[in-house]
This record gives structure tokens, sequence and C-alpha cells, in this order.
């Protein structure tokens, strides 16, 4: 119950703590006595005498709200007041509302009051009227005020909204329903998406805390404010014209989360525009699936902190948990961060697929499918245990009657751009991110299923004289190629923090991977303290040695798959990387001179000082152009 000073908060929050069968308190005497003092001596108290008494109610509010409930009498003037007290509980707001002239009369009748009559001006001045919650008339017969606070709670709003309710949309709001937070849902109702809504409010209609609408306009008006609202709609310009219909719906305060694979970029291009009109923008990557969405998934928030702070409860409620029981959720960092983190997962994803892809080749020429998934699940117990492991020998082990089903899988990997955007980030940022790449485009080769068939015809390979690989040579590459695969990766991320000032944790979102997405793994969790030593982990003594050891195992088994072609892209990919970031003299001296010599675009030179750069006339003849 909020107001100004005199307006009636003790005396109705007292009557409608009764009415609700709840404990009243009164947030002044939680007043540190400091500030007691000072407002005894007639002077009001600012924004940071306020700050310690906010930040302990908003702790009671905790404490009170996982007891049941209670009824707290609060000024809450101004909207950031009740930003702070709200931001990690779910709060019912009722304003009285009254002239000057009648508080002022009834401050002037009470006896014994710290607060005076004299500083009901600079109450006024401070508040902020809010445009949610329930709004009473202090004029009224507090009894008639009670009523009127009763019949409004009893057509409570709902405390957070999802849009689309494809697979992750409807996982993600069964989710959020389970949590115990009341929930609207949104979805068009044109042409085969008419019965989504109704259909998904039948199959749940056990959840009473599940409102489901049809309508824009309908589905923003059942949210309490400040509303928070989930979009989880396909990425790109479905994106802008949802917003378009949205935003006008909206007001100052409301968070809307984009929870779709958006394009970083984009989601910065967002971000700017709704903060010019007040409105919270949220990027905020969401991994791990059907399964994850609905059990669990790892979240990635990109925005504000006092964005985040707004949805935080709901979002780490939702989260899957780490080791230590902790949300695999955390703020990400400003803008479009919270959907880089994302595109750079999917992009160790892609590498990560794309390697046991290669196993897969290396091993199924002398291996049943049986044997190899045998195997996997074998390398599941260790440090190699991994989320893409686990599905991987399960694949393998399912049959359509006698037969593999994988036998039956045409080979053409399909890609929905997010490997593509990390490759393409990281030539932006000049980073050498070559295991990205190298998946992106063998999925690519992969789509060309007839050229490769045509081109097939006249060579042959004779695959089955690979007979001897050596199974426990394979597992060493497989190790050594992962380490650099998830080096480029937080190498790429890193970089982006540098330009564009994100300020990211590495080992937080390390950590945040250790549970609920798809490159969940044991060396996840075993980064989180590497990288709080050092970013680069390359840096770091224990693997520069574990690489190192594994140097002769990867080079043997790619010229066992030169010799009996077997394209492994990604395996050389990471074996090529190593080998040029531990050689101290390359070709590029080379190149740079073939730079200069038709471009004039000068060298350094190693007999000079790096600051110095220098031009030669190479050749009297006109270079060609």
């Amino acid at each position: 119950v909020m107001g100004v000073s005199g307006s009636g908060k003790t005396t109705i929050g007292q009557l409608l703590a009764q009415r609700l069968g709840l404990p009243y308190y009164d947030a002044d005497d939680f007043h540190p006595k400091a500030n007691l003092d000072k407002m005894s001596a007639g002077s009001a108290l600012n924004d940071n005498d306020r700050l310690p008494w906010l930040q302990q109610l908003a702790e009671n509010l905790q404490e009170w709200n996982i007891e049941g409930g209670a009824v707290l009498a609060c000024s809450a003037l101004k909207e950031a007041y009740r930003q702070l007290l709200s931001a990690n509980t779910a709060i019912h707001w009722v304003y009285l509302s009254g002239t000057y002239d009648l508080i002022k009369t009834r401050m002037e009748q009470r006896n014994s009051h710290f607060m005076k009559a004299d500083l009901l001006q600079s109450q006024f001045d401070a508040l902020e009227i809010p445009d949610y919650g329930i709004h009473i008339d202090i004029a009224k017969k507090p009894s008639a005020m009670i009523d009127e606070i009763i019949a409004n709670m009893n057509t409570k709003k709902a405390f957070f909204g999802v849009i689309g309710l494809g697979v992750m949309g409807k996982s993600l709001s069964l989710n959020i329903a389970d949590k115990g937070y009341s929930i609207a849902v949104y979805n068009r109702s044109e042409g085969d998406e008419a019965e989504v809504v109704s259909d998904f409010l039948a199959a749940n209609k056990g959840l009473e805390k599940l409102e489901g609408y049809t309508q824009l306009p309908d589905f923003v008006a059942s949210l309490e404010r400040p509303r928070k609202i989930l979009l989880m709609i396909k990425a790109g310009r479905v994106v802008d014209a949802v917003l378009e219909q949205l935003v006008p719906l909206l007001a100052a305060g409301d968070v809307v989360i984009d929870g779709g694979n958006s394009h970083y970029q984009d989601t910065q291009r967002r971000f700017e525009n709704l903060q010019k009109k007040g409105i919270h923008f949220i990027g905020a990557g969401i991994s791990g699936g059907e399964e994850g969405a609905r059990n669990g998934p790892s979240i990635m928030p990109g925005g504000t902190q006092e964005s985040y702070a707004i949805v935080a409860p709901v979002l780490e409620s939702i989260s899957a948990k780490d080791e230590q029981g902790n949300a695999c959720c955390t703020y990400i960092g400003k803008g479009g961060s919270g959907h880089f983190i994302k595109m750079v997962h999917n992009g160790i994803e892609y590498a990560e697929m794309q390697l046991l892809a290669e196993c897969y080749a290396l091993l199924s020429p002398q291996m049943e499918y049986d044997a190899i998934a045998e195997l996997f699940l074998d390398w599941n117990k260790g440090e190699l245990s991994s989320y893409l492991l686990e599905i991987t020998a399960a694949i393998l082990q399912k049959k359509e009657g006698e037969d593999y089903l994988l036998d039956k899988i045409l080979d053409k990997a399909g890609n929905k751009g997010t490997g593509s955007w990390s490759s393409r980030a990281a030539l932006e940022l000049g980073q050498p991110n070559t295991m990205m790449a190298s998946a992106v485009f063998a999925r690519y080769v992969s789509a060309f299923k007839a050229q490769r068939i045509a081109l097939s015809i006249t060579i042959k390979a004779d695959k089955n004289n690979l007979q001897n690989i050596d199974i426990e040579e394979v597992k060493r590459v497989y190790q050594f190629a992962r380490i650099i695969n998830h080096h480029q990766g937080f190498e790429l991320m890193q970089a982006a923090s540098e330009a564009y000032d994100w300020g990211l944790n590495l080992p937080e979102i390390a950590r945040i991977w250790t549970n609920g997405c798809i490159i969940k793994s044991n060396f996840m969790q075993a980064a989180i303290s590497l990288l709080e030593a050092k970013n680069n982990l390359l840096e770091q003594t224990t693997i520069r040695a574990e690489l190192t050891a594994k140097e002769a195992a990867i080079a043997h088994v790619l010229q066992q798959g030169i010799q009996h072609r077997i394209p492994l892209v990604s395996l050389s990919a990471a074996y090529n990387y190593w080998i040029s970031m531990t050689t101290e003299r390359l070709s590029a001296n080379l190149i740079q001179a073939q730079r200069d010599f038709f471009g004039a675009h000068t060298y350094q030179r190693v007999d000079a000082s790096a600051e110095q750069f220098f031009h030669t006339l190479w050749s009297q003849k006109k270079s060609a152009s």
C-alpha cells in the first residue's frame, strides 16, 4: 500500500491485512535511526538516505513472500524505489490517491508522528504516480476502499507474458507456470495457427495460472505492470513486425525479452530504439532445445542491469542449475551481448558436432555402430563427457526394423545461420576462428549431394583398408580438437568484449554452460577455473602440455584420413591452428612482401623497431592490377 505520508497507508494496510488474513508491516518501522532523526528535525530524506532502508525492505519482502505473503505500508514515491522493492518479489501495488489539501489537513490532526505536515510538499514533489496497480481515492470511507481493493485483486493480472507458442514457447510457458508465476500467452490465430492457443489451453486446463489470447491488445491488457513479455518467435523481420504492433501498447518501464536466435546487431538496434521510448529490451539467448525449455535451459540475457533485475526472478527460476545449485542464467552484458554469446555457443556446437561426425567417419569402416556407441558411452564416463557425445551414442544405436536408422538418413546437413554468423563475426573482429568456419563449410559441402554423387563416380576410395585405426588415438585426437574449439570460442567472446565494451565474464559464461545447454560437458566445468586463472586457454601450462602430448596422434590420424580420402576438415583446422600458433616464424613474410609489391602496403622488418614501416620498389616493370 503506497502513497504520500498522511494518505492513510497505515489504516488501509491494517484493514486489508485483516481481510486477507496476512501479517501487516509498516515500512517506517524499518527506517534506520539516522533517517528518523533527520525527519524529526524537519529535514527531507534524499535517495542516499533511503537506499539502505529500501534494500532492507526488499530483503524482508522476499522472506514474507516465502512465508505466504504480507501487507506492507510504504511511501514508495518514486518508480526507482518501486522497482528496487519488486526486483525479486512479485508485488501487488495499491496506490492511495488524494489531494494535497485533504492530506495536509489529516496530517495536522495526527499527534506524535515524526513526519511533520511541513514536509508534505516535498513528498508530492518526489511522487511519481504509477500507471499500474490499484488506484484508490482516499476520500472514500475505509470500508469502501477495502471492498474496492479486494474486488480489483480478484481480477488479478498475469505476472508474465509469452508471445509465440511454437515448441520452445509452449515449453517455456509451462516451465514458468510450474514455478508459480501467473502467465498469459499469445499467438496469432491465422491459417494453420487458428487453434494454437485453444489447443494449448485445452492440453493444460489444469493450470489455473495460465491464460491465452489471440488479440494482442487483450494480451497486453492482461499483464500487470511493469509488463514482462518474452518473445519466442522466428528471428529476423518477424521480430520487427511484432515489435511494431506491440510497442504502441506498452508504456515506459515495461520489459520485452527476445528469446529467439536473433543476430546480435539486430538486437543492439532494437535495444537502442526501445531505450529511447523508456522500454527495456533484453536479447536473451536460450539453449537446451525443447527438453531444456521445459525442464531448465541455459539462458544468456543481455541489456542493462536494471532491465535484468526486473525479470531475473523468473529467468533464474526456470533455468537449469549448476553443480552448486545456482541458476544457469546470469546477466551477460550491455546491448546485444546476450545474443552474441548464444551465437558463439552455437558456433562451438557446430564444431563439436562436426568433430563427432569425423570420429564416426574414422571408426565406422572397422566398427559396427553398436560398438562405436559403446565406445562413445565409455568416453562419456570420463573427462570427455558431454551432452552431444551422449546423444551421438544414442543415435548410433537407433534401429528401424533390422536396419540402423542412421544409414537411412540423407547426408545433407542443414543449418539456421548462427554458425555462419559466428564465422562472420570472427572475420570482422580479426579472430582466427577456424574450427567454427570449417564446420559451417562442411555443412555447405554436404548440401551439394547431386554434384558429389556425379564427381565421385570415377573416383573410388578403398575405405575397407582402414582397419588399423588406433581407437585410443582417435580419442586423443578428439580431446585435442575439442580444446582448440573451446579456446577459439572464448577468444572470440573476449575480442567482442573488448571491441564493444561489454565487460564479459568468461568464467561465468562457462558456468552457465555447464548445464541446460547443448554444449554442456565436463570440459566446460573444468574451463571455469581455467578461465578464472587466465582468459586465454593456451596460456595455461596444463593445456599446452596436453596439446603437445597429443600432437603426434592428430598428425598420424590426419595422415590416415588423407590416405583413405576421409575428409577431416575440423580435425585438420584444429591441428593447423595449433601448429601455426606455436610456430615462431610463418610464411606470412612472403604474403606481406607480395602485398607491398602490388599495393605498396609496406612491411615491418625483423631488424627494425615495431613502429617502423618500409616500402620497396620491387620491380621497375608495371605490376599487374
